[in-house]
């Protein structure tokens, strides 16, 4: 779409603003089910500023469209969007999408929500935080967009396939019945979430790009578990379920007293349904049972890795022996790699960025008139979904040929950055926020102060590439104690427009050896040896990256 295609949107969304008497429309990336990687040919935000991250709320008034962006995605914003017609709005860290938005919303106004988009939770705060200006919320059954462009998602024809017990390590019917131990007759638990619910039935599907998720929702009673979904099963889940259609969701709640509910996951349409009988969760049990992983899970990641790191071996094979070679001719040899190696499809869009455009931190669309040269930066951040449908996630930065001193310096910081916080001693206590301020930190100490470091050290990592619990951050949810068997990344990375940047990604696992805990990787690719200035490391860093090199 080109930007007169964006500003016909606006102006026909302004319209029916007026018509309704409202004064702003908050625009989603999400659909109903509150996914993380929506398509963008389901992606309303898509068509309003032509923003094609993974995340980034727009607001739209009557006089200005603001579209959200957190520090991944800062100046692949301004790329994008149309800066004459759109106002980006650059989240740093420690401020919330939710206080800057309210702030961008005027006094006694009336904001318009679509339901079906928006969480209990998040409609919950909005609420309160707009009361004090005196505003409204207008919630919408239907999305405005859909007035004026017709959103659509992915129509593979794959079915629904369960995973085998040895990749599980669980069956479906044992986790419904962990789960169902805590509900009484009259009560019933729901949950939308899609990577919940793949979880708690061991099903997958690919259908939808970068997902191995099947859409549904899920209702659990005492003594069965239902699954409310229009997608073709080709798999009993297990004694205990039952698959019905998706349209059937609404009258699940009759004759039960109780119903169970997670407010961040479930959408405020869905949540009306249960008004009367909900009942709070007081934490969300599935999310708290994925993110600890069972022995079965983490042999299985230890083989998808292996995969995984053959992947961006070759990767670097290419990168310094290949001529001719472009960005986007790299992006497919990386794909093709990972079916070779056995993926069903890439966990996430490939990231694929040489030379200055390595500075934008999630940048997706390689380019194919951008050629690899000889001194450029090639940040590679790229992943797979394999036979069990968990996710893998892997960067590495290489430099192609001789690296300059400036370049050895940067990367060689991300390096320390990385192995400071790799061995870290965890206790028991340890949580994602120290290991966080270890690399920011080093950061600090080391003179880059033009390179910024715009997000978490790391995340967790499953069904999902981004799980959570745990996350490795400086933000309220980094709090959280990191536990034995918790699979997430370690990702400092350094960025400095126009110059190029460096991202060094394994993921790892919390381990427990003879009593005590310790960060194992589940990644093993080398770190490029004539890309490290080694007086830049201290006398331990130097031992621990020898290790690294003889696993």
């Amino acid at each position: 779409m080109d930007e007169i295609r964006y500003l016909m949107i606006i102006t026909k969304l302004r319209e029916f603003l007026q018509k309704e008497k409202t004064d702003a429309l908050l625009i989603n990336t999400t659909d109903e089910f509150l996914v993380e990687y929506n398509e963008l040919s389901d992606c309303a935000r898509y068509f309003v500023t032509g923003f094609s991250g993974s995340t980034g709320d727009v607001l739209l008034t009557r006089d200005n469209v603001f579209q959200f962006v957190d520090g991944r995605y800062h100046e692949q914003a301004d790329k994008e969007c149309d800066l004459k017609t759109v106002t980006v709005v650059k989240l740093q860290l420690g401020q919330t999408f939710l206080n800057e938005l309210v702030e961008r919303i005027p006094q006694n106004s009336t904001l318009g929500v679509v339901s079906r988009k928006i969480s209990l939770n998040f409609y919950k705060n909005l609420k309160i935080k707009l009361s004090k200006k005196h505003c409204k919320i207008k919630a919408l059954d239907f999305e405005p967009v859909e007035l004026f462009h017709k959103l659509e998602a992915s129509k593979g024809r794959n079915a629904v396939e369960q995973i085998s017990i040895d990749i599980a390590g669980v069956s479906a019917d044992d986790k419904f019945k962990k789960l169902s131990r805590k509900l009484k007759n009259n009560e019933a638990f729901v949950d939308t979430n899609l990577e919940n619910i793949a979880y708690l039935t061991n099903c997958r599907q690919y259908k939808t790009p970068y997902s191995s998720t099947f859409k549904a929702k899920m209702v659990i009673y005492k003594d069965k578990a239902v699954v409310f979904s229009d997608e073709k099963f080709n798999t009993k889940i297990g004694e205990s379920f039952e698959i019905l259609p998706l349209n059937e969701f609404d009258k699940a709640f009759k004759g039960v007293k109780n119903v169970i509910f997670n407010p961040s996951t479930i959408n405020y349409y869905d949540f009306s349904l249960i008004k009367s009988k909900a009942q709070e969760a007081p934490k969300d049990y599935i999310k708290e049972m994925k993110a600890i992983k069972n022995d079965a899970e983490i042999a299985h990641f230890k083989k998808n890795y292996k995969q995984t790191d053959n992947v961006v071996n070759r990767a670097f094979e290419f990168v310094q022996n290949r001529e001719s070679l472009t960005e986007k001719k790299l992006a497919d040899e990386v794909e093709k790699e990972f079916l070779k190696q056995g993926a069903k499809q890439l966990s996430f869009k490939t990231i694929l960025a040489a030379g200055k455009n390595s500075s934008v931190i999630h940048y997706s669309h390689p380019n194919d008139k951008v050629e690899i040269k000889d001194g450029d930066f090639v940040l590679l951040d790229c992943g797979g979904h394999f036979e069990g449908g968990y996710s893998t996630d892997i960067t590495r930065t290489f430099v192609k040929g001789t690296p300059s001193a400036m370049q050895k310096k940067v990367y060689t910081t991300v390096l320390k950055m990385f192995l400071n916080a790799y061995h870290y001693p965890i206790t028991n206590r340890t949580t994602g926020f120290t290991l966080d301020a270890v690399a920011r930190k080093i950061h600090r100490q080391s003179g880059l102060k033009d390179f910024n470091f715009n997000h978490g050290l790391g995340h967790g990592v499953g069904i999902n590439v981004h799980e959570n619990p745990p996350t490795i951050s400086c933000g309220s949810s980094g709090k959280r104690v990191l536990k034995k068997n918790m699979v997430f990344t370690i990702e400092p990375g350094l960025y400095k427009t126009g110059v190029g940047g460096v991202r060094l990604e394994n993921s790892v696992y919390l381990a427990e050896i003879n009593g005590k805990l310790k960060i194992e990787s589940l990644s093993h690719v080398p770190f490029q040896k004539n890309a490290i200035d080694y007086s830049l490391l201290n006398e331990q860093e130097i031992k621990w990256l020898e290790q690294w090199n003889n696993i």
